[in-house]
């Protein structure tokens, strides 16, 4: 892997720089490529991937995608970036929190009278969980390890387990701590693409873009994503948009680097379609949390994000967890509740009413973005109906205008592989794409994995 600094990257003129530049770390034999609608190619993995981006493995990320760039075949070229849990060292000294004015008492004397709804799937994108966690085990269901490839997405590094317990941890047993929508009627898929590195809790791009996929495919209603990187990912903003257009919600992590979103990016917190929800995190004192990124048009809400109790791995508990990853849990809680409650709402109502719910009054005094959730007023507030348009706010042209410029340049380029495919070697749309890899790149032997 490598770290490059971030620099600005115009549209190059042929010859005169030589090398592409991102501000993300990102594997350096790895890039992600997506072909035109129109290429043969694209055509021919359009009946069994949606035409959707891949994963080509390279020799040297910089030089493919130079080369690509220069391809008419080729839409976009992008690195596989690598992308960190947005969690604060537990270092802090213990506090008890009550959070009064997001009302939860009267959202579960709400939810007490009129029952737990109907079932909302939850997509967790993290970590994993503790599987075997008492408090946990009774509602998750069948999920994937990204990050390890196979059916079971063991937590090792404690990050998802907690996002987990702050959400739905099961309530009035006598035992731990209760979520937040602990008396919905909710069930959690945990997703795992971020695994333990060096002390870190990290994962690819590509992985992310495919638990996104995953989820959507598998039934969820809400994505929590709490995690993030200063990169626009075209692939990543495509994986979104599959989920907008599908009706699934995407609750997503502002960060924590005390930085104002609006003047630089964030993502996936700072993509505008209208089912993206980015969550800042507040103290106990009603104020925007110290570490907490904001912005008044890029931050939609902000929630409780300092000094939560929640589950953790072993069977644990931890008592005090700081960090936009566990404000957005809380926001994708509330979420849950009024889709139990009104199952009958589109996303972009569901997201009307969170927003239009909010606390906006002297006691949460500098939160910097648009209000504090409120449990209570969510459900029940009127309605909030928004137009289902590509994009909610900004500009109407992102995907084309926003997206990562690719430097244009000539040569070889480098001996281009496809890594280990997601389909048989028998498939015989995989060897199709394969020998039309070989006469576009010259390539020697192709593989086909497919982020799906």
């Amino acid at each position: 892997m490598k770290d490059v600094k971030s620099i600005t990257i115009g549209i190059l003129v042929s010859g005169l720089i030589g090398l592409p530049a991102f501000s993300a770390e990102y594997i350096s034999d790895e890039v992600i490529v997506k072909f035109k609608s129109d290429n043969l190619m694209a055509k021919a993995m359009v009946s069994g991937n949606d035409g959707r981006s891949m994963v080509i493995a390279v020799d040297d990320a910089d030089e493919a995608i130079r080369v690509l760039a220069d391809k008419e075949e080729v839409e976009y070229a992008e690195p596989n970036f690598v992308i960190e849990a947005e969690c604060i060292p537990n270092d802090w000294p213990y506090l008890e929190t009550e959070w009064q004015d997001i009302d939860l008492t009267g959202a579960w004397s709400l939810i007490d009278a009129s029952g737990s709804g109907e079932q909302v799937v939850v997509a967790i994108i993290d970590s994993g969980v503790d599987l075997d966690h008492p408090d946990l085990a009774d509602i998750l269901i069948a999920g994937y390890d990204f990050a390890n490839n196979d059916a079971t997405p063991e937590d090792d590094t404690g990050h998802g387990t907690r996002v987990t317990g702050i959400l739905a941890a099961l309530g009035n047993n006598n035992m731990g701590i209760a979520g937040i929508a602990w008396n919905t009627n909710i069930v959690v898929m945990p997703l795992k693409f971020m695994k333990d590195n060096n002390g870190k809790t990290t994962g690819t791009l590509s992985d992310a873009v495919k638990a996104i996929y995953y989820a959507v495919d598998n039934g969820a209603h809400i994505i929590n994503a709490s995690w993030g990187f200063d990169t626009f990912s075209y692939s990543l903003g495509e994986a979104i948009k599959y989920a907008r257009n599908k009706g699934v919600l995407f609750i997503a992590s502002a960060g924590n680097s005390s930085q104002d979103n609006d003047a630089k990016a964030h993502y996936p917190s700072n993509y505008t379609y209208d089912n993206v929800i980015a969550v800042a995190a507040m103290n106990r004192h009603g104020n925007l949390a110290s570490f907490s990124n904001y912005g008044k048009k890029s931050v939609d809400i902000a929630a409780p994000g300092e000094g939560l109790k929640t589950t953790n791995m072993g069977g644990g508990y931890s008592s005090w967890v700081s960090g936009t990853s566990y404000a957005t849990p809380f926001v994708s809680a509330i979420a849950a509740m009024v889709i139990s409650q009104s199952p009958e709402l589109k996303y972009s109502s569901v997201r009307g009413v969170l927003l239009n719910s909010v606390v906006v009054d002297d006691s949460f005094s500098d939160l910097n973005s648009n209000g504090s959730v409120n449990a209570y007023n969510a459900l029940t507030a009127e309605e909030y109906s928004f137009e289902e348009s590509s994009m909610a706010s900004g500009s109407s042209s992102q995907i084309d205008s926003s997206m990562l410029a690719l430097a244009a340049g000539g040569g070889s380029g480098s001996k281009l592989c496809m890594i280990d495919s997601a389909r048989n070697a028998g498939d015989t749309t995989g060897i199709l794409i394969s020998i039309m890899l070989i006469v576009l790149f010259q390539v020697s032997r192709v593989r086909v994995k497919y982020l799906k």
